[in-house]
């Protein structure tokens, strides 16, 4: 092993209309950032997570994929969510045997996006 250190993971996740997928995120608080106009790239940033948005005509890719975000406060961002209305029907907070308190949302196009702190922090 040579001792680099990975310091960042940055997921990029497919959208059907980018300006879309951006402006959902900005109520739960991330600020956006796109390029051209209406943008085919962009992204999400808050407190040091990012999330970055292609454009995409498939559906089902959108479906398809999912990510993870830890934070060290999960109830402030599941009240976020809670009034944005995005949680996803089977994703609801709770404690997980993994050691994780957890819960998901569904952006406009279906991609999951799981939220979750460590029970132990």
């Amino acid at each position: 092993m040579t001792g680099t250190r990975l310091t960042r993971a940055i997921p990029v996740l497919p959208s059907l209309k980018v300006a879309d997928s951006l402006t959902f995120f900005k109520q739960l608080g991330f600020a956006a950032w796109a390029w051209e106009d209406p943008p085919s790239y962009g992204g999400v940033t808050r407190d040091g997570a990012e999330l970055h948005f292609f454009t995409t005509d498939r559906k089902e890719v959108c479906e398809w994929t999912s990510c993870r975000v830890d934070v060290d406060d999960i109830t402030g961002i599941h009240e976020q969510a809670l009034a944005a209305g995005c949680i996803h029907p089977n994703g609801g907070l709770e404690d997980k045997p993994w050691g994780y308190r957890e819960f998901a949302i569904l952006d406009p196009f279906g991609v999951l996006v799981t939220f979750g702190q460590n029970l132990e922090d």
